[in-house]
């Protein structure tokens, strides 16, 4: 990435703009969704979606940096630049501006649960913060918003002014600890004075220092792990006063793999999912007796090493730490997701029964052609009436509507824990809905943090997760596997235990 900063004098001339958009805020709204911003959720409301219809300054930057890809970043910019008619330098690149988690855009609650003066606080904040002369208790007002925090803050008034604020993200705290510098405030003059003193001691601006840290690697990956402790230290890191949403974690032996279900890693695989899925419960009817729902039998299947839709998670990090630490050849990953509350279901939803029993229909399934369709019409599809048959086959009181909404996502999906195993590794699941077709999963609507464990740590750390009870006869408790933990802890080979 280019690091010409070109997009500083924009979001200066955008700072002054919006100081005179309080009473626009529809309108703020209706420019982010035709600059080709989506997702204004406000919350549930009788089990309808609210539509969001009110925004302070701080949000609204905070939508132009809810994509993890700078191209797409770039691109918003660029639109924003020609829809608002600035007279600016065209941005060619987001160096040094920190992103913003997707799910926890807004500066407030959603509406059912916020306070009616959280977004003029905000407001206000915002004006005083441009004119320079901020009030303490108002600060701390905004402050103890509760989707706010000192992290996001530091993000957000740093969006408002780059020349002056410095974002005290998770990146930039690593590197002014490193660098040791402050990085912690109570109050928005310890903020100011901090934003001073790193400034002045760096000699550089705030935009040149969020740059710096999110590229700095002392002498090695700043995500890097290389034992117990600086795993949880990272985590530590991560962790917030007042979390609005849940953890999950999930380890990969090897980097390279990415957060794609078993059943998409090759196409034959997508081509025969329902044929698998018949199979196994044909040829097998008795593992399968106590299964009543199609997730139960996807877990099922999951268990036995069968491609799924279903890719596993934790809420336990060292699990998942053993997990990326089996294959000494490869680097390993280490995934730490944030779910919010509205965003888990548990195997017995309804949601978790329309998206489980996508397994079952042919890889020709498909609703490309119906997402414009009223939900009657939607649901008198063909396509969507043989989906229907197969939930109501397990759930005869299911009501003959499917959301299309639902078939399209990926869920987080807590399971029953009538199993050995998943007990032992506090498992969960993300289940894979389909990207218009079935041949293409659907996007992770989750966002996450990668970890590196080098190959070079990975028996050490094994060695320091033994020590905790952490190894494969605990994580696999069926004898097999307790059988071969005890032949590898012995070093005994594999042919003298063979008859």
């Amino acid at each position: 990435m280019s690091m010409n900063f070109t997009w500083v004098s924009l979001y200066n001339k955008l700072s002054d703009w919006l100081l005179l958009q309080r009473d626009n805020q529809p309108k703020l709204i209706s420019i982010l969704k035709e600059i080709g911003i989506t997702g204004f959720r406000d919350g549930l409301e009788r089990g309808r979606e609210i539509e969001l219809e009110e925004m302070d300054p701080f949000t609204f930057f905070s939508y132009l940096n809810k994509f993890h890809s700078d191209e797409r970043r770039i691109e918003i910019l660029q639109n924003l630049r020609r829809r608002l008619h600035f007279e600016c330098t065209e941005p060619t690149d987001v160096a040094g501006i920190p992103t913003i988690h997707p799910m926890k855009v807004h500066l407030f609650p959603r509406r059912p649960i916020r306070n009616r003066h959280d977004i003029d606080v905000l407001w206000e904040l915002f004006k005083q913060v441009k004119t320079g002369k901020v009030d303490e208790r108002l600060f701390q007002t905004a402050l103890n918003i509760k989707s706010v925090g000192k992290g996001k803050l530091s993000i957000v008034l740093f969006y408002v002014n780059p020349d002056r604020y410095v974002p005290l993200d998770s990146n930039t705290s690593t590197y002014l600890r490193n660098k040791k510098l402050g990085y912690t405030y109570d109050s928005f003059a310890s903020y100011r004075k901090l934003s001073e003193t790193i400034v002045r001691t760096l000699g550089k601006s705030p935009w040149e220092i969020s740059y710096e840290a999110y590229t700095y690697a002392p002498g090695s990956d700043i995500s890097s792990i290389s034992s117990i402790r600086t795993l949880f230290e990272r985590l530590e890191g991560e962790l917030e006063e007042d979390m609005d949403y849940h953890i999950f974690y999930r380890g990969q032996s090897d980097k390279n793999f990415g957060l794609v279900p078993s059943i998409y890693r090759e196409k034959c695989l997508i081509q025969n999912e329902n044929r698998i899925f018949k199979d196994i419960i044909a040829q097998s009817p008795v593992d399968f007796k106590g299964c009543t729902s199609t997730f139960e039998k996807l877990v099922k299947m999951q268990h036995y090493s069968l491609p799924t839709r279903l890719l596993d998670i934790t809420t336990n990090p060292l699990v998942v730490l053993y997990f990326a630490c089996e294959n000494d050849a490869v680097d390993g990953k280490l995934f730490r997701f944030e779910v919010q509350t509205d965003d888990i279901k548990y195997f017995d939803s309804d949601a978790v029964s329309v998206v489980s029993n996508i397994a079952k229909r042919p890889v020709d399934f498909s609703i490309e052609g119906l997402r414009e369709l009223d939900r009657t019409d939607f649901n008198s599809e063909e396509d969507i009436q043989y989906l229907l048959h197969e939930i109501k086959s397990e759930k005869p009181h299911f009501q003959n509507v499917i959301d299309s909404k639902d078939i399209e996502r990926v869920f987080c999906v807590k399971p029953m824990f009538d199993n050995p195993r998943i007990i032992r590794q506090s498992g969960a699941f993300f289940l894979y809905g389909i990207n218009g077709n079935k041949s293409t999963p659907a996007s992770l609507n989750f966002g996450y943090k990668v970890y590196i464990i080098n190959k070079a740590h990975k028996q050490k750390i094994r060695k320091q997760l033994e020590a905790l009870g952490i190894d494969k006869s605990t994580l696999f408790p069926e004898v097999e596997h307790v059988a071969e933990h005890i032949k590898d802890k012995y070093h005994i080979p594999k042919s003298q235990t063979k008859s």
